[in-house]
Order: C-alpha cells, then sequence, then structure tokens
C-alpha cells in the first residue's frame, strides 16, 4: 500500500477555520511553509503521491509520513507517533539557541530534514543526529532573462524582516550613494515602513550619514508585489553578513527564485550559494553593479545559464521526489 503524505505545523491552528495552511490567496506568508509544505505537497501530488496539507488526524495511521514544519511542536510528532505514523521533523532555521523546542522535535521525530548541507551539521552538532538535506524549490514562473538598465539602475531586496539582521544595510546605502550615485533600491519586507522612519529619525539626529533615503523605497512584502518588482527590477542586490553562525545555513531560495525570474543576482558566498557562482556576482557588490553595467550581454548569459541550472536541479518535482526516496530509503533502512 502506497503511503499518505501529510504535512503539518501547530502554527496552521491558529489560522481562521478552512485555510488549512495557506491563507485567502492560497499562498502561506512563511516562505518555510509555501516552500517546503505548500509548493513541495503540490508536486507530490502531481507525481500521483496521497499527499496534502493535515487537518484531520483521523486520517494518520501506520500508512502515515507526517512532515512537521516550522512552529511544530514535540506534542503532535509525539501524537502523530502514538497513531503509528511515520515522521519527519523538518527545519530551516538554525537557532537552537533560541527555539527551545527545536532539539527535542529532532529527538522525538523519526527522521530529520534540512534545507541546506550547512543546516544538518547544526543538527548534528546540537542533537546528534543525522539529517535528510531538502534544498528549497523554485516557486517563481520562469521569465525571460533581461538586463537593460535606464538612467537609474533599479535594484531589488527582498526577504523576511530578521534577514534585515545579516544585512549590512548603512553600508551599502552608503556605497551606493558615494560609488554609484544613479539608482534606486527598493526593499520589501514585512514592517519595512517602520524601518524607514527609524533610519528618517536617526538620519534628522546626525547618527547616520552619506546616504540619500530618497533613493531607497521599503515597501511592505506580500508574494504578489515581489514578483512584480522582480519583473521590474535590473538586479538583485542582496549582500550578505557572514560573521553570524546563521546565515551560513541559509537555504538558496532568494537566489534561485532571482534568477527563474530572469534577474542577475549580486550577492555573497555562503555555502549554499557557491554553486550559483557561475551565474552570479559573489564578490564586491559595487563592483559588480559596475561590471553589470559594462557587460550586459554577458549578465543575460549568466541569467541564461542559470536558468537552465535552476530548471534542472530545483524545481519541486525533482527535489520532492527525492525527498520521498530518501525518506522511504531510512525507513526501510
Amino acid at each position: 500500500m502506497a503511503m499518505k503524505i501529510r504535512f503539518f505545523s501547530d502554527a496552521y491552528l491558529a489560522q481562521p477555520a478552512g485555510s488549512a495552511g495557506p491563507d485567502r490567496d492560497g499562498q502561506s506568508k512563511r516562505a518555510s511553509h509555501r516552500l517546503r509544505g505548500d509548493v513541495t505537497c503540490q508536486a507530490l501530488l502531481e507525481q500521483g503521491h496521497d499527499a496534502k496539507i493535515l487537518t484531520d488526524w483521523s486520517e494518520v495511521d501506520s500508512d502515515t509520513i507526517v512532515i512537521f514544519l516550522k512552529y511544530s511542536s514535540v506534542d503532535s510528532i509525539q501524537r502523530a507517533r502514538d497513531l503509528g505514523a511515520r515522521t519527519v521533523y523538518d527545519l530551516c532555521d538554525n537557532k537552537f539557541g533560541e527555539k527551545k523546542e527545536y532539539a527535542p522535535c529532532c529527538l522525538t521525530a523519526d527522521l530529520v530534514s534540512v534545507n541546506s548541507v550547512q543546516m544538518g551539521v547544526s543538527v548534528k552538532t546540537h542533537t546528534g543526529r543525522d539529517s535528510i538535506v531538502m534544498p528549497d524549490p523554485f516557486e517563481r514562473p520562469k521569465l525571460l532573462p533581461k538586463f537593460s538598465p535606464g538612467t537609474d539602475i533599479n535594484l531589488l531586496w527582498f526577504g523576511s524582516k530578521s534577514s534585515f539582521k545579516f544585512l549590512p544595510m548603512v553600508e551599502i546605502w552608503q556605497r551606493l550613494e558615494k560609488e554609484v550615485g544613479n539608482y534606486s533600491y527598493t526593499m520589501v519586507s514585512a514592517n519595512s515602513d517602520r524601518l524607514l522612519s527609524k533610519f528618517q529619525l536617526r538620519q534628522r539626529k546626525g547618527e547616520v550619514t552619506g546616504i540619500n533615503l530618497d533613493r531607497v523605497i521599503m515597501k511592505e512584502w506580500t508574494w504578489e508585489l515581489q514578483g512584480q518588482l522582480l519583473e521590474q527590477c535590473d538586479i538583485v542586490l542582496m549582500p550578505v553578513q557572514t560573521d553570524n553562525p546563521r546565515t551560513d545555513t541559509k537555504s538558496a531560495n532568494r537566489v534561485i527564485d532571482s534568477l527563474i525570474s530572469g534577474k542577475f543576482v549580486i550577492t555573497t558566498p555562503l555555502a549554499s550559494y557557491e554553486e550559483f557562482a557561475p551565474y552570479t556576482w559573489q564578490d564586491d557588490y559595487i563592483e559588480g553593479i559596475k561590471w553589470a553595467q559594462a557587460n550586459p550581454d554577458q549578465v543575460i548569459d549568466k541569467i541564461t545559464k542559470g536558468q537552465q541550472y535552476v530548471e534542472e536541479n530545483y524545481s519541486a518535482a525533482v527535489l520532492s521526489n527525492k525527498f520521498i526516496e530518501n525518506i522511504m530509503y531510512a525507513i526501510k533502512g
């Protein structure tokens, strides 16, 4: 008998009745729930698996695999195990010091899955457990490669509000103003208006100098808006500070979605980004902007080859199939 595959998070319980994971427009706000829940579940369903978001616990039995996403609890994992299911705890944030449930959930589940090799190293360090690595798939439609900036080069950054902690924001703004000049930098995240207000106040007090906030555009994140801005921008500019243990465990989902959206990416060589080095710029970001402006044909070539690589290796169909194969192998082993 084929195994049923169910995805669950305790966070779903806090949503309105009938929402079953994604919100009313069909998209979960959390990237981890979209990519590792909604998108992966749909890909498995399309490949003929009995896969869906878990809403009816009476379905859970010994022929069920339950994959517990971010914000799951030990009690929920144990409940599934008591019903005979095989359990997988999916972890994609290196927050063992902050989230006290992470280690117990890893130890309670039959298997642990992670979003990157480095995240697996962290799980091993904190719990002693091995992990199945399933990278994040792309979720955006493929768009034609495009790079034709006007007088001002249109730059875009997007991410969760926690990602601001790992972005050398003031330095970037200062260097763009001093070394590029003609630019606009749109930044999309939750509560972005508060961040802009904070820096406007700091600028008025003289605490921050050398920045031009008239060229910084902060927008509140939605899935649809991010897609529109990806289509409109010239470059996705997302340098990352590497002196924090959380950054090197990140997946490459922002690089992947930017490439598939036809955009050139300028970033930092994190462990999960390095395989995309031939298709992106992972060195000094100002040099990267100037190189792109001087070499538009090479930019298009990099994007085109990057899209091919992403399609071959990071589709939800490819990754979800490998994921379930690895789970089944571990269960049988």
